[in-house]
């Protein structure tokens, strides 16, 4: 009978236990956090990129090309240069499940968005699109 008892009683715990870990939500990501470690931590950074990744750049022609790179491809990117600043403008916005980075240049043809999405709470470099000249 003790023995019953014992597993009825097991089972019991690991069933509470799931419907608990089931009704327990992470809070999502802080967009402004995210993006402070992307830009600081390669090895973070390639961990929150969708590969393959797609994306789409002028080519030679300017016209606007779709392109795929895989993660051995991939260099890191700085997104928070303050360098950049005396030549570019960075707008960003940030939305339920999307952010968009928006880089304009200041006369010098630069005009890139860098788009990001919600997944799981984390959130993921998606894809770009630079339409620069």
């Amino acid at each position: 009978m003790k023995k019953y008892f014992f597993i009825v009683f097991v089972f019991a715990m690991s069933l509470s236990s799931t419907i608990y870990a089931q009704n327990t939500k992470t809070a999502p990501e802080d967009f402004n956090v995210f993006f402070k470690k992307f830009n600081e931590d390669k090895k973070f950074q390639i961990t929150r990129v969708v590969f393959p990744l797609k994306y789409k750049m002028n080519n030679d022609d300017l016209e606007l090309t779709d392109y795929t790179m895989t993660k051995e491809k991939y260099k890191a990117l700085n997104l928070n240069n303050k360098a950049d600043e005396k030549y570019l403008k960075r707008t960003i916005s940030v939305k339920k499940n999307t952010a968009t980075l928006q880089q304009r240049g200041l006369d010098n043809g630069i005009y890139t968005d860098y788009i990001f999405e919600l997944k799981d709470n984390k959130w993921f470099l998606k894809t770009w699109v630079d339409e620069s000249t």
